[in-house]
């Protein structure tokens, strides 16, 4: 997933899809454009053949001398076939405009190392017409020094009977003038886009090399196109070319772009901060700041690396004051802290809490009085509660330790006193403290009070509205209410009900802009999406998108 945020930011960065779409485009299109337009003639040859061809001396006896082998004048042929070796030579209008002799600052030709020329011949020509030119552009010519006139094709086919004459009227074993041609030329090329042809030319070693030696196979060209054109060997294939880097960095922002599609988008309302940040505190209200913080990572990629510990709100909030300058810490707390005054805070949400009792207390209502009675031991059966339907049940009170932020609000707004000591370890009996005035167990979370509650019959205890909800559906628990009122957020200050606060977000000082604190604090209070996730977990924001919620100012 990280990977998949990483290149739709990198798509973003590059101007978004419609931008990427064009570049690929262009990237696809190079090629033909530099075709086209850059290099509007292209010539192309390849070398088919190269090699002797392949009679000698040694085809003429059984066995016997081959010096002294088969008639003298046929013994005269082999030795002049066994020099001699054959070059095909395929020549192509590779481009997309037309070729003719306009277009050339200096001919194609070819050379031959140090063989010499006997004949040619064009075949395989795309047209007859295109042949004939051929034919007729063909020049020879030789490497000496002061070289005699190049000479056509017609000239080399007569000078060949007359070197045929020499060769087979010559005595055995004595040596014929070598033509002088080496190289052979082509005068006046004209080549429409397409068109094609095949040179051969048969070629001899020069000097007197012995049988069965191994004939040269060098094969060079010299030509150019003007301006732009590009005269090439095709058997010459470069790993690094124009159509591939280009259709590789096409290929490559196709996938980038595809692979970006099937991410989310960026959120571009979301300012973002690389760092690390520890957030502790509450254990009501992390729940659904892990659900922000995960919304706010998604946004903002793992440059974020934001860690969420359920501590409890006196212990998020002493970490807090006891952290180093500079160190990217928050806190989260129901209610307002000991040390309030000393740290920088933010209202973030309202949070209600509830007296929740076993469903077979058979009871729906309790006044404080009454409740407090319960806690401070005046009552220790529910046989002595008025309303309640249980005959004979021990009341078992299920809290949370001393670090709870739920604890500290319930002492204060509700009992106007600590809880009681602890004195159970099961919920059952008194088996820590058999003189103990109460039944008093201890859990470390809302949720495992809620689940002690549902298990142990008479027993009480308090829990924030979203850990409630499973139990209440299952009418395992009952949500009572108190002095017969519940919280009502239209009449919260006339109704009187006492239990509930404000969760406030803590840190050492006012968070540097632009720091993950101050970016994360401000995602948390003015973001669509923190305020949704703060909603559906049952808390009333403090931050709305027309004014602060004016009850956020009571507590």
């Amino acid at each position: 997933m990280a990977v998949l945020e990483w290149l739709a930011r990198l798509v973003n960065f590059l101007g978004g899809a419609g931008p990427v779409l064009f570049s690929i485009a262009l990237l696809i299109a190079t090629p033909y454009f530099d075709r086209l337009l850059v290099r509007r003639k292209r010539l192309g040859f390849r070398v088919l053949y190269n090699s002797k061809i392949g009679l000698g001396p040694e085809t003429l006896h059984d066995g016997a001398e081959p010096a002294r082998s088969g008639p003298p004048q046929l013994r005269q042929v082999m030795r002049l076939l066994d020099r001699m070796s054959m070059v095909v030579i395929r020549i192509r209008n590779s481009g997309s405009y037309d070729i003719g002799p306009e277009d050339f600052d200096r001919p194609l030709s070819f050379t031959f190392g140090g063989r010499v020329v006997w004949n040619a011949r064009v075949s395989d020509a795309s047209t007859p017409e295109l042949r004939a030119r051929l034919r007729e552009s063909l020049r020879f010519f030789s490497t000496e020094e002061n070289p005699p006139p190049r000479d056509n094709l017609l000239t080399v086919r007569q000078r060949l009977s007359e070197r045929m004459t020499r060769w087979l009227g010559a005595p055995s074993g004595q040596e014929v003038a070598e033509p002088h041609w080496h190289g052979v030329r082509i005068d006046g090329l004209t080549l429409r886009p397409g068109q094609k042809a095949k040179l051969v030319v048969v070629l001899r070693e020069a000097g007197n090399g012995s049988s069965g030696d191994d004939v040269t196979k060098v094969v060079e060209h010299a030509g150019k196109l003007r301006d732009t054109g590009l005269i090439k060997d095709e058997r010459l294939r470069r790993r690094i070319t124009l159509p591939r880097v280009s259709g590789a960095l096409a290929g490559l922002l196709t996938v980038v772009l595809l692979l970006s599609l099937v991410s989310d988008p960026p959120d571009g309302s979301v300012a973002c901060a690389a760092g690390t940040l520890r957030i502790e505190g509450s254990t009501v209200f992390l729940p659904a700041v892990e659900a922000i913080r995960d919304e706010y990572v998604k946004a903002c990629g793992d440059g974020a690396r934001i860690t969420v510990e359920a501590n409890g709100s006196l212990d998020g909030v002493r970490g807090v004051v006891e952290s180093t300058p500079g160190e990217e810490l928050i806190a989260f707390s129901d209610g307002t802290s000991q040390f309030h005054d000393r740290l920088y805070h933010q209202k973030i949400a309202i949070v209600v809490f509830y007296v929740v009792v076993n469903s077979g207390v058979g009871l729906t209502t309790l006044s404080v009085a009454d409740l407090r009675k319960i806690y401070d031991g005046t009552w220790t059966d529910w046989n002595q509660v008025p309303g309640a339907s249980a005959r004979s049940l021990p009341i078992r009170i299920v809290g949370r330790g001393e670090d709870s932020g739920t604890r500290k609000l319930f002492e204060q707004q509700v009992l106007g006193t600590p809880e009681g000591p602890l004195s159970s370890d099961l919920c059952l009996e008194k088996d820590r403290a058999p003189d103990a005035p109460v039944i008093r167990c201890q859990r470390d979370q809302n949720s495992e009070i809620v689940r002690k509650i549902t298990e142990v019959p008479g027993a009480i205890g308090y829990s924030d509205a979203q850990s409630l909800i499973e139990a209440r559906r299952a009418n395992q628990v009952t949500a009572l209410t108190l002095d017969g009122r519940a919280f009502d957020t239209s009449t919260a200050v006339d109704s009187g009900y006492p239990f509930w606060t404000v969760e406030y977000l803590y840190t050492k000082s006012d968070p540097t802009p632009g720091t993950l604190t101050a970016t994360f604090l401000n995602f948390t209070l003015h973001h669509p999406q923190s305020r949704s996730h703060l909603t559906e977990s049952g808390f009333r924001p403090c931050t709305t998108p027309d004014s602060p919620l004016q009850l956020c100012t009571l507590r």
